[in-house]
């Protein structure tokens, strides 16, 4: 969708807008604001884009490394192929501090995409935007706001909540909100963004943007990570039924299926721009096969870190997800541990600088196992949860699972988390499935013979973090 990529000079203006020092400037002709910056609809929709800009960094953008391996690393499923490096090592090992710049980056990241979210749900009264268009804008602002304040929650805790452009300087110093706090607002982002966007936006120039459906299905996701598997279940049932499964794997990441909303419910938008750092995406930079011969990045072939073998294993030999998601020899060199397919586009496998993938945020067959998962955790008696559970498992070849097994509610669960490992694996669900689960530690040993704490299951505020804003005192426990 051409309007949702983000023009870089945009980008840079923006940054301006919303910078700390913006807020303190004293020469007020050397201040932009939304009052003097922007004077038509357009300037606040590129306002909006440069917020969903934000999201290209925590998936699969120039910057994304940062996100990637904050959700894969360390745990049972990624390996990182160059562990001489110090940064990769230490999340791999657990052996990380508050200092690792990969922290400060994604949560910097984070906090810039939220500020470019509150410029417009701020939007001041007299702003040339009006009725349903200003409606619609603010609630794709709450939408994205949510889903950053997401990824900062479920990574370290709660954090300082900033939901205001406005921003005294007396409030720059900004305490922690308790993780409660933290979930509470998102929630209520995500029910406000529900009620006013539309199930799919009429205009092929619109595709991309958030959803009514999007936000529902971002909102289950939250409550059960919070731990409120019925609400979650009453969000997800927003979503049933209301897509589908894809026939063929491949097409679920295709290029040509950008947008169709058939499987995909949420899609972070990326266009092969042909050079490094733009608008394309870098997964299959990331994430494709290894040491082929004339490729020249440092990561040793394309992938940088790939699948585990441990994932590998896991799978059973009839499962169509292990021949449809994994290499085990590309250009006739051996992968191993295999490599990823999920993430190769075929019309640019030989430009390493970025490809024309969409990083899939959020999908139906995500949504059938979450709502699997509500239904088991709210003891439903019923067979919905068998149903959405054989749905996944039918397109990949398996033999249904029913009451007539007599699970246990631990055994449906476990049989369920390695169902999201099989079908969602390296689509950055892993690290919090786990946690979700309370089985981070027992994974992370199982896969590497490594011992974590159980501390581990937040990381660090970052150290930078704190040295900047004064009323952060303490660290989470163990850091």
């Amino acid at each position: 969708m051409k309007k949702m990529i983000c023009a870089a000079g945009f980008l840079l203006m923006l940054g301006a807008v919303t910078s700390c020092e913006s807020f303190l400037d004293e020469t007020p002709k050397s201040k932009l604001t939304p009052e003097n910056s922007f004077k038509t609809e357009d300037d606040w929709d590129n306002t909006l884009t440069a917020a969903y800009g934000a999201l290209q960094n925590i998936t699969a953008g120039f910057e994304a490394k940062y996100a990637i391996t904050l959700g894969e690393f360390g745990t049972d499923e990624v390996l990182p192929f160059d562990l001489g490096w110090a940064a990769y090592a230490e999340l791999h090992y657990y052996t990380f501090s508050a200092s690792h710049s990969f922290f400060d980056n994604h949560y910097t990241l984070c906090y810039d995409g939220i500020k470019r979210c509150n410029i417009v749900i701020d939007m001041p009264s007299e702003a040339p935007v009006s009725g349903q268009a200003r409606s619609l804008m603010i609630a794709q602002a709450k939408f994205v706001r949510a889903l950053l304040y997401f990824d900062l929650v479920r990574m370290y805790g709660g954090v300082p909540l900033w939901t205001s452009a406005s921003v005294d300087k007396n409030q720059i110093m900004k305490p922690r909100s308790t993780a409660d706090d933290v979930y509470g607002v998102i929630v209520q982002d995500l029910r406000d963004a529900a009620g006013v966007l539309p199930p799919s936006w009429e205009s092929g120039s619109d595709k991309g943007r958030a959803t009514s459906y999007a936000a529902y299905a971002l909102l289950g996701r939250v409550l059960l990570q919070w731990g409120r598997p019925g609400e979650a279940l009453t969000a997800l049932d927003q979503v049933y039924g209301k897509f589908h499964l894809y026939d063929d794997y491949a097409d679920i990441f295709s290029p040509d299926h950008k947008n169709e909303e058939y499987e995909n419910i949420f899609e972070v938008q990326f266009k092969h721009s042909g050079k490094w750092g733009e608008e394309g995406s870098l997964q299959h930079s990331y994430w494709g096969p290894r040491n082929i011969p004339g490729s020249t990045t440092a990561f040793g072939g394309w992938g940088g870190f790939g699948p585990s073998q441990y994932l590998y294993d896991s799978y059973d030999a009839e499962d169509k997800r292990k021949t449809a998601f994994f290499w085990t020899e590309f250009a006739g060199i051996p992968q191993t541990p295999p490599a990823i397919k999920k993430f190769w586009d075929p019309k640019y496998g030989n430009e390493i600088e970025n490809d024309d993938l969409n990083f899939i945020y959020i999908r139906y067959a995500d949504v059938l196992l979450m709502r699997a998962e509500a239904l088991n955790a709210i003891d439903d008696k019923t067979d919905a949860k068998y149903d959405c559970l054989n749905e996944v498992r039918r397109r990949a070849g398996l033999g249904e699972i029913t009451a007539a097994d007599n699970l246990t509610k631990q055994q449906f669960a476990d049989v369920l988390l390695e169902e999201r490992l099989h079908e969602l694996c390296c689509e950055h669900v892993r690290r919090f499935d786990l946690i979700r689960f309370g089985k981070l530690a027992e994974q992370v040993k199982a896969a590497y013979d490594i011992t974590i704490r159980d501390f581990h299951v937040l990381y660090p505020i970052p150290q930078s973090a704190m040295d900047a804003n004064d009323a952060i005192t303490e660290n989470n426990p163990g850091y």
